[in-house]
């Protein structure tokens, strides 16, 4: 009896002692401020946060969360911001309502996302940066405010099941290929809008100059008005359903991946005055069968017609000056190409040959070039290993050059013409024909070249 109740005393006094050290442990536990100052981040289990100024900031979020909200308050101290990447790659998520707390979001913040279907922004938000919901596969809704100034490049680059978009108000600034590659995006409701105006489905600035995003649904022959001076990197990327393209002389330059994956288009209508095709800006256009160049093109940038497998034909204007890596690449039904005695460069692989998916690049099957002796096009053939043959420079030869160009020339303007008769205000029966009488030119003309 003696012996238990020692022990009993023993236990007694060894829990007083605990407790009697237990307060001062709980004394010296870390403040956010401490953990902040000794560089340690909270962590809850599903966001990492960091206190900055006072308020803290979600660095992470756990790869594997399900969480359909962000927390408003933790410890305390107010949520205001979700740093770069924070949720990168988090693909459980459905559905996320970040807090009326929140006032920045970082770059790629919600990339990868490719769960999420919809996000409701907070109010006090005036920007969504680069490359924030970048490939979220599956969103649909996007919520936000009125206050939103500034959607920055990619932003909701690949989205492709978001199909309508509410421009902010205030909104100024859309980054390039901002919407790029949304497969169906078909409405932008710009109602209110200061700056910005969707019109026959197309997005343009308020005054028509620029086009910055066309609706996947847009068909048939596309005729873009003489008061449009900028098309806007991927503006008709994945317009799928387009059949033919009348571009006017005041577009002097064609951006990146501008036409990219319009798999349906076989023509395009390039009006003088037009000097740069830019990278990637017909890749996988995979009916488009021939081009004629406007006189005033000097660069062809890289990869421009990539993959047009039908491309059967094209004429290079001889002021042409470069030509980039790539530029038609994959081309395979394109079987000679006369190359202008001008040009002064021309990037590796950009004629006669096929890329495979393991990087390596094979001669095209019955390619040829015609060059000029002495020529950059000589020297691109001899260093490409590519079958070519040499162009005369006797006078006939280059009064044929001249001639060629001559009719080149002429299909463009009589392009140019039949684009200006093209108006909404003209039947589909006027278009039609129009249509139809261009292309019997153009055929006309390059059969003249050939004989």
């Amino acid at each position: 009896m003696k012996l238990i109740r020692k022990a009993a005393a023993l236990l007694a006094s060894a829990a007083l002692a605990f407790s009697a050290f237990s307060v001062p442990l709980g004394a010296y536990a870390l403040t956010p401020e401490q953990a902040a100052e000794l560089g340690e981040a909270l962590n809850d289990g599903t966001f990492t946060y960091e206190l900055v100024d006072g308020s803290y900031t979600i660095t992470k979020c756990d790869a594997t969360a399900s969480v359909s909200k962000v927390p408003e308050l933790r410890n305390g101290y107010a949520i205001t911001a979700i740093a770069d990447g924070a949720f990168l790659g988090c693909t459980n998520i459905a559905s996320l309502t970040i807090p009326e707390s929140v006032k920045s979001i970082g770059v790629q913040a919600f990339a990868g996302c490719t769960s999420l279907s919809k996000v409701h922004l907070p109010s006090r938000l005036t920007e969504i940066p680069e490359a924030c919901f970048m490939t979220c596969i599956s969103l649909e809704t996007v919520e936000l405010s009125d206050n939103i100034t500034m959607i920055g490049e990619n932003a909701f680059y690949g989205c492709t099941n978001l199909k309508e978009f509410k421009i902010p108000d205030k909104l100024e600034l859309i980054g390039d290929l901002a919407f790029g590659d949304c497969a169906s995006i078909s409405s932008f409701d710009t109602e209110g809008s200061e700056h910005y105006l969707f019109r026959d489905g197309i997005l343009y600035s308020r005054d028509l100059a620029t086009i910055y995003r066309a609706s996947t649904e847009l068909s048939g022959d596309l005729y873009i008005n003489e008061n449009v001076t900028k098309i806007a990197n991927g503006a008709f990327s994945m317009c799928a359903k387009l059949d033919n393209v009348f571009l006017p002389g005041s577009v002097h330059q064609l951006t990146d991946d501008v036409f990219g994956y319009c798999t349906n288009l076989r023509s395009v209508h390039f009006s003088e005055g037009l000097t740069d095709i830019g990278y990637l800006a017909f890749q996988f256009c995979l009916n488009l069968d021939s081009v004629d160049f406007p006189t005033t093109l000097r660069n062809i940038d890289d990869g421009a017609f990539y993959n047009c497998t039908a491309l059967e034909r094209i004429i290079l204007p001889d002021q042409l000056d470069k030509i980039g890596v790539g530029s038609f690449l994959n081309c395979t039904a394109l079987k000679n190409v006369l190359l202008p005695q001008g040009i002064s460069s021309i990037g590796e692989h950009a004629f006669g040959f096929t890329d495979s998916t393991d990087g390596t690049f094979n001669k095209a099957e019955g390619f040829e070039l015609s060059v000029f002796n002495g020529s950059e096009g000589a020297a691109y053939a001899k260093r490409s290993g590519i079958s070519y043959k040499n162009v005369n420079n006797s006078l006939k030869k280059v009064l044929f050059i001249t001639i060629a160009l001559a009719l080149v020339a002429a299909a463009g303007v009589f392009a140019a013409v039949l684009m200006s008769r093209g108006r909404k205000s003209a039947s589909s029966a006027v278009k039609e024909a129009d249509k139809l009488a261009a292309e019997e030119e153009e055929e006309k003309n390059y059969k003249k070249i050939l004989d």
